[in-house]
């Protein structure tokens, strides 16, 4: 039975943070302030009421994306109720004539119908880009339980294995993946003296594709790439384009008590939303985008060539598609930093700047934390591990641990720390003695451990995958403790699977079982729940208890 008691420690700590947080509420009240989220970060950005709405009304006129619907109130409490239901009667519908009519499977009906009890429509907050000067707003759509998402998730998996199969794209999981594919295409001897890197932000276009548009492209693309028999698992061409556009059709949300519809676009949340862009770009430029994909280049005698196609290639979309984000020998991607310097490839951690004009409520230090500040063990051995797998050099790596060093200045934590925490990231994966004459680096060993490490856990999660084995958790609750950090919890977790194992390794039953511990948190709201609103009124995400239960 779940144990739900506290201590008095508990108990008292619990009550400090929640009147904290109220005091903080309090003063954003008082200050017209708002509170947000840092888009594709960990934190929260401070901003003036007035002028982060007017952000969010400029960004949503220059998209033109949202159609207003209707004005919720309280005297009209079910007009998003009697919405929601009409999608889902749809959607029930269509399934049902599809699965009826043989066009799918009862599989593939189970993993896209909906659980009225659960469904909720999807609403809209914005987030602020503190890492964009002028620091913009973007959307976040929140879609997990929407009444199309069952659809979305199946066809997204399937179109986006189609697409796969068909250009031979290849999709990076991870950022080193990109790093070990930047590694091998200059010991093939593509990277020369004069290559130019380029990169493309997509993200406009995931908000702005015309439907009617991506419908076209989306018939053309299946009829070219599936077989004879016009179907794929099953699915045919004709059932695929029916749920897509009812999935685009059935974009309604909730933003600041209204209703909308989104009439171009699609949810960037949305699994389905990234496989429709590809396909629309893949449509419009089959022969720029099948020899970038066959040659994963492009070649061009000059910069101005590639810059000028690119604008011919925007004036023949509805709306523009490639973003240049950057073309030079230096490119940023997410948290790498790619420079080409005279036909040697330089990697290291990018550090974005911010572009912050706020101190976040410094007098609640105690409350809102950085990342660093909230577990300084797990922070590092990110940070360290992060140097080791991008830096391509002992110089560049050595170069990024003054960076961490100067982090932890910046907070006024010791370098002690730092040490300890370094010395067992070398237990881990570094090299003890290094005898001369030696030829590699320690930091050249350090990475090959880790790539092996990172290739030896992707195995073994693809191996779990492969056997189809759900895992079962038992919890047990132990005694009270104080609050371990994370690096002593690792250490006892470990110690405690090594005996498992030592003792119970030849067993059978016991070779898929480990221990996990997992400290007691506390059900009191975090702080992103009680200072940030985003979500609308329940009442107007959900059906009414007549329609949950048909």
């Amino acid at each position: 039975m779940p144990w739900k008691s506290k201590t008095r420690y508990e108990c008292r700590q619990a009550c400090y943070y929640q009147e904290k947080l109220l005091e903080i509420r309090q003063q954003l009240i008082n200050e017209n302030l708002i509170l947000r989220p840092i888009y594709k970060d960990i934190g929260y950005h401070l901003k003036s009421i007035n002028t982060f709405q007017n952000k969010v009304n400029q960004f949503m006129n220059e998209t033109n994306s949202y159609s207003s619907v209707f004005k919720l109130s309280r005297n009209s409490p079910t007009v998003s109720q009697n919405r929601l239901a009409d999608i889902v009667e749809r959607v029930e519908t269509t399934l049902n004539n599809l699965l009826h009519s043989k066009s799918i499977t009862e599989t593939q009906y189970m993993a896209m119908k909906i659980n009225r009890s659960k469904v909720r429509m999807h609403y809209l907050y914005f987030v602020s880009d503190i890492h964009k000067e002028g620091i913009p707003v973007q959307p976040i759509m929140v879609c997990n339980d929407g009444p199309t998402m069952g659809i979305s998730r199946y066809l997204g998996r399937l179109l986006g294995l189609l697409f796969n199969d068909a250009t031979h794209c290849k999709k990076f999981h991870k950022a080193y993946n990109v790093i070990h594919a930047m590694e091998f295409y200059q010991k093939s001897g593509h990277l020369l003296p004069t290559t130019l890197f380029t990169s493309f932000n997509i993200n406009y276009l995931c908000l702005n594709f015309s439907h009617q548009q991506v419908m076209k492209a989306l018939e053309h693309f299946l009829n070219s790439y599936i077989p004879s028999d016009h179907s794929i698992q099953g699915v045919t061409i004709t059932s695929i384009l029916e749920l897509v556009r009812l999935v685009l059709d059935e974009q309604y949300f909730i933003y600041n008590y209204k209703l909308y519809r989104q009439t171009a676009g699609s949810a960037s949340d949305s699994s389905l939303t990234i496989p429709l862009v590809y396909i629309y770009l893949f449509y419009w430029q089959p022969d720029l985008l099948e020899d970038l994909i066959n040659k994963n280049e492009l070649f061009f005698r000059s910069e101005d060539e590639l810059r000028t196609l690119l604008a011919m290639t925007n004036s023949q979309f509805p709306q523009p598609i490639w973003n240049i984000t950057r073309i030079g020998s230096t490119i940023h991607f997410r948290d790498i930093l790619i420079t080409n310097n005279n036909g040697v490839l330089r990697i290291r951690v990018y550090h974005e700047r911010i572009y912050d004009d706020y101190e976040l409520l410094s007098s609640f230090p105690d409350i809102i934390q950085p990342p660093i500040m909230q577990d300084i063990w797990k922070w590092l051995r990110a940070a360290f591990l992060k140097a080791i797998r991008y830096c391509a050099n002992q110089e560049i790596y050595l170069h990024e641990l003054e960076e961490i060093k100067a982090q932890l200045n910046l907070h006024k934590l010791p370098d002690s720390i730092f040490n300890v925490a370094y010395n067992e990231i070398l237990e881990d994966f570094g090299v003890p003695v290094v005898y001369e004459p030696f030829t590699r680096s320690p930091h050249d060993i350090m990475r090959e451990h880790v790539f092996n490490y990172d290739r030896y856990r992707k195995a073994k999660n693809k191996e779990r995958r492969r056997q189809g084995k759900r895992e079962q958790q038992n919890i047990f609750h132990l005694p009270h403790i104080p609050n371990l950090d994370g690096s002593t919890i690792a250490k006892i977790e470990q110690e405690l699977n090594t005996i498992l194992y030592q003792n119970f390794g030849d067993h059978r039953r016991m070779q898929h079982i480990s221990i996990k511990l997992l400290q007691h948190t506390s059900s009191s709201l975090s702080p992103n729940e009680l200072l940030v609103k985003k979500r609308s009124d329940i009442d107007y995400l959900t059906m009414s208890g007549y329609e949950k239960k048909k």
